[in-house]
């Protein structure tokens, strides 16, 4: 019983280490210990469910060890202590195994050896009990006293040289080194949900999911990052529902969708992680109008479906990363699988990449020299990617184009020449915006305007660096894009050549559309400003 206990006490350290430590490996035959890990099941109480499971084992080898050290009639108690702990262990792991079997689908190998385990002491403790009490002469007890030590010895000697080899081996969270290509392409996406400082050279995804116990004990500390670090760092969520274990998330992450066509996607997220009791379909209608939202429109919205394509993109783009798990969070290049509930350690994550941002920053600034730079301020790089998009963007200080002739790629014959995108006034706007599908808007001014106010739902894509941005913009979805209204500007204005460049790129004239009075025109006409 005493080695049982030390061998059960032995994995559930083991997965506590791995429930409370970021981006560990993680050794699992069968792989389904990370889909048991991102079950609402596996923080109960919002404790990691292996605490249990080391609190059963130490108190279980204690009472054991203890036996010898005592009189006879209280090591006899403490015989029955360790027959009703593990019966109520033995009872517990029948239903956490059935748990996995028909509503998780997924096993967890550690978890299985836990049910042996506390199933093996249950037995025995009940042989135990059958047998007369241990002679309590001081010799007999002093022999078993010394064996018990030389088990725990050798347990220390196997235990920690095995857990270390452990700690090295195993599937990492993201099954193999994610290409920057892949990163570039599925990370982020031009229509995702953004927040803070969207030129922030720190960029903090969350992969989520409404139904998920582990990312609604996360939700409270995201906010107060979000809150924090709004200035120095760019938050996205992405939509990740399970849907074989969390069977409402789906629809929740679709409401939130509806939601953010009304310009109230964050309000949507921190409802719904704090309703995650309820998420039915009548549910999420009432919090609909918890939030204010047109309730009829919402409703039209939800019931219909038309955001499902929306967040199944979001799905796709987690498993292209090689995402399996909820929540995971991406902190620049470093990758988090778990529930992150304390700030204090999601702000040290995020000061992390924010100094590797700045090393990253520093290295490449102290590799440049008066003879490699360019008086344009754009790299060789930047130049051929530039080259190779098949239009020119202005480099001056005013950014892309900035309303001036005189930056690169200002108004000319061959520009004007071009297949022009279509232009539409405010009414057409307005129909667009009220229509379902809703059209991608996109602000082409600087991110501190675009900050102060635009139109709800849409993305910031500053003109100066449009160019580096253009690819990741959706081929089958309306593009409405759009600047301050302020100046009519003329053939070359931002917005226009941004069009064209996205004609040229083989997206579709039926989709790309010019708000040419601009957001200044939107907010006369008394249209909604988020903020």
């Amino acid at each position: 019983m005493l080695a049982l206990s030390l061998l059960g006490l032995f994995a559930a350290l083991y997965l506590l280490w791995v429930y409370t430590s970021p981006s560990r490996p993680m050794v699992c035959l069968g792989g389904g210990c990370d889909t048991v890990r991102a079950s609402a099941y596996a923080y109960p109480f919002g404790v990691p469910m292996p605490a249990f499971g080391v609190a059963n084992y130490v108190v279980l080898a204690l009472l054991i060890l203890a036996q010898d050290l005592v009189s006879a009639r209280l090591a006899r108690a403490f015989q029955y202590a360790v027959a009703g702990i593990s019966c109520g262990g033995f009872l517990f792991s029948i239903y956490l195994s059935s748990l996995e079997e028909f509503v998780i689908h997924a096993w967890c190998v550690w978890c299985v050896v836990s049910a042996l385990v506390v199933t093996g002491i249950f037995i025995l403790s009940l042989f135990e009990l059958r047998q007369p009490e241990q002679s309590s002469e001081p010799a007999a007890a002093l022999a078993r006293v010394q064996k018990n030590f030389v088990l725990c010895v050798l347990a220390l000697l196997v235990g920690v040289p095995a857990f270390l080899v452990l700690s090295q081996l195993g599937e990492p969270l993201l099954a193999k080194q994610i290409p920057s290509q892949v990163l570039a392409e599925h990370l982020v996406r031009a229509d995702s949900h953004m927040t803070g400082n969207l030129s922030a050279a720190v960029t903090v995804v969350e992969f989520g999911d409404f139904e998920c116990l582990g990312c609604g004990l996360s939700e409270p500390a995201a906010r107060q990052v979000r809150a924090q670090y709004g200035d120095r760092i760019r938050f996205v969520f992405r939509q990740f529902p399970l849907r074989r274990v969390h069977p409402q998330a789906e629809k929740a992450a679709e409401a939130s969708e509806c939601a953010a066509q009304q310009g109230k996607f964050w309000e949507a997220v921190e409802k719904l992680y704090a309703e995650q009791s309820d998420l039915s379909v009548d549910a999420l209608k009432r919090y609909a109008g918890a939030l204010g939202l047109n309730q009829e429109r919402f409703n039209q919205c939800l019931d219909s479906g038309e955001t499902a394509a929306r967040v199944k993109q979001d799905i796709a783009d987690g498993h292209a990363l090689g995402i399996n798990g909820t929540p995971t969070f991406f902190f620049g290049s470093k990758v988090v699988l778990r529930p992150l509930q304390n700030p204090v350690e999601f702000s040290e994550l995020v000061e992390q990449a924010l100094a590797g941002a700045a090393t990253s920053s520093g290295n490449i600034s102290a590799q440049a020299s008066p003879q490699t730079s360019n008086p344009s301020g754009s790299s060789p790089a930047a130049k051929g990617q530039e080259a190779n998009s098949g239009f020119s963007f202005g480099s001056s200080a005013g950014g892309f184009l900035a309303g001036s002739q005189a930056a690169i790629g200002a108004c000319s014959e061959a520009e004007a020449s071009k297949q022009q995108p279509a232009l539409i006034g405010t009414a057409e706007v307005r129909r667009l915006f009220a229509a379902a599908p809703q059209p991608l808007f996109v602000d082409l001014r600087p991110t501190k305007e675009y900050t102060a106010g635009r139109i709800p739902g849409a993305i910031d894509m500053p003109a100066e660096s449009f160019a580096q941005s253009l690819s990741r913009l959706p081929k089958d979805r309306t593009i409405v894009l759009y600047e301050s209204g302020q100046a009519s500007g003329d053939i070359c204005a931002a917005s226009r050549a941004a069009g064209r460049a996205l004609l040229e790129q083989g997206f579709s004239f039926d989709k790309v559309k010019v708000y040419q009075d601009g957001l200044a025109a939107w907010e006369k006409a008394g249209q909604p400003i988020q903020k």
